[in-house]
């Protein structure tokens, strides 16, 4: 059948919208608000053929989001393969959906799995707990609360072979025992969305009005009003972009000063600067430039341009990604803006001036692409915050640049090593059986730490992990958050 021929499609909120079939679940919420979300995929709905009745209600679907990276991309995950919209929220844990290609990828089962570990739930809705204490909600897309179930029988096992190097009684109780789902917020893109959209791009001016005025929303955040398609332009498109780079930056200035790590990068934050994946976190409750090793294993000493070798640096490692998407975009709108099937010569246009708008916006001597300035900016948000004497400073500030060098793919130069001090931190796993520990440089000894409320956090979620049924997790969840936010509003909020 050729293209003109094609009969038309159904209407997707997004573009890069899947709709999968979901079914009632035995999943129990830990707000009464949200046992709604009580679901799991049903890909047998589907049927094998499309003789069979498909879904007709909002409700027996959700929506997952396909996605692809600019830099690099894992083989058969074709984007939210456990999680998706559903009833205006993004639930992770639901099962596999339609995006999970690795399902049978002996080298990739939890990922394939379509499980989430409660464990990492609970340290999704409780960081969230702590940063919204903190005035600091606004800067990730929070875990707004959970849902848990019983493992069906015969699935210990199969969560063995997850980690075959490590022993399953090693796993927390909880994930021994239960499953859970997370609810978040459903008013968010990936700039891996875009790129998914702009590589499989589809002739026809609807398509291309819709994608740029999604792009110029979600750009903006759920905070911004919404944009109308007059308003969408090429120097509307430019700025939103720089105003999300900025919002990221600000965002982890925010975790750095709570002392939160989110350990998991790639992939992992929002259109508009907000983090996203909230799964591994570690909370110091306090600011921490260090290193994180095995316990056991941390060297006396590390080379100052060791790639994502240092907590507290890693804004560079996302900075990274909003480079490779930008020089992404302009090569594809240049591409487009000769090439583009079925457009006319005003689309053709607008590609080219959205082109001109985004090297306006971001020329060589932006500080996303000039290693110096971007130093300057990072160093002065740190000793902004440390307080460091001079010498401590020069230090930081080697450090730093040595770090945005490695960043920007250049040659960070003659660098040494710094001697790492261990630190006492109670801190509790920030995945399964993957016990860590922290040092410091040495010229930071005395200048970072653990706050009491960092410790109560991770003393919470050693306590919770301990659970056997829904039940006591539930209600053991409810006491740490409510210790977790008297211990935050003790010590009041961020600047």
């Amino acid at each position: 059948m050729s293209a003109t021929c094609q009969p038309p499609q159904p209407s997707l909120p997004d573009s890069w919208w899947v709709p999968i079939p979901v079914a009632p679940a035995g999943f129990t919420a830990l707000h009464a608000s949200h046992a709604r979300y009580a679901v799991q995929v049903d890909l047998g709905r589907i049927g094998p053929f499309g003789f069979s009745a498909p879904p007709e209600h909002e409700a027996e679907l959700l929506y997952s989001d396909l996605q692809t990276n600019a830099d690099i991309n894992v083989s058969h995950r074709l984007g939210s393969g456990r999680a998706g919209f559903h009833g205006g929220k993004y639930l992770k844990g639901v099962g596999r959906t339609l995006l999970a290609a690795n399902w049978n990828h002996p080298m990739d089962r939890y990922h394939s799995s379509g499980h989430l570990f409660p464990s990492a739930a609970m340290r999704e809705y409780l960081v969230s707990c702590y940063l919204e204490e903190l005035g600091a909600g606004d800067t990730l897309v929070g875990c707004e609360g959970l849902l848990l179930a019983p493992l069906p029988p015969g699935a210990e096992r199969y969560l063995e072979s997850f980690f075959p190097q490590r022993d399953f009684r090693d796993f927390a109780a909880v994930d021994r025992r239960l499953q859970a789902i997370t609810v978040k917020g459903g008013e968010f893109a990936r700039l891996s969305n875009f790129t998914w959209s702009f590589s499989q791009w589809q002739y026809g001016v609807p398509f291309l009005i819709d994608l740029f005025l999604k792009m110029a929303q979600y750009l903006g955040g759920p905070t911004q009003p919404r944009v109308r398609s007059r308003e969408v332009t090429p120097e509307t498109l430019a700025e939103r972009l720089e105003g999300a780079l900025e919002r990221l930056v600000h965002h982890f200035e925010r975790y750095f000063q709570a002392g939160v790590y989110w350990g998991s990068f790639h992939n992992n934050f929002t259109a508009d600067g907000r983090f996203l994946d909230l799964e591994t976190p570690i909370v110091f409750g306090a600011p921490f430039v260090g290193v994180l090793a095995t316990p056991g294993e941390l060297p006396e000493s590390v080379d100052l341009a060791a790639p994502n070798g240092f907590v507290g640096c890693e804004v560079l490692i996302c900075l990274r990604q909003v480079r490779t998407f930008l020089s992404f975009l302009i090569d594809r709108l240049e591409w487009l803006g000769r090439n583009a099937w079925k457009v006319g010569g005003l689309e053709r246009r607008f590609f080219r001036d959205t082109v001109e708008a985004l090297r306006a916006r971001f020329p060589s001597s932006h500080w996303l692409h000039d290693a110096g300035a971007l130093e300057e900016k990072l160093t002065a948000g740190f000793i902004s915050v440390l307080g460091l004497p001079p010498g401590a400073e020069a230090e930081l500030a080697a450090l730093v640049r040595a770090q945005c060098r490695v960043m920007l793919n250049e040659e960070p130069g003659r660098t040494a090593k710094t001697r790492l001090v261990p630190m006492e931190f109670l801190l509790a796993n920030p995945e399964p059986t993957s016990p860590v520990m922290a040092g410091v440089p040495h010229f930071l000894e005395g200048f970072v730490g653990q706050t009491r409320p960092g410790r109560v956090f991770n003393a919470a979620l050693l306590q919770v992990e301990q659970a056997v049924d829904v039940t006591t997790a539930l209600r053991e969840l409810r006491e740490a958050e409510a210790t977790l936010r008297g211990s935050v509003r003790e010590r009041g909020k961020l600047p």
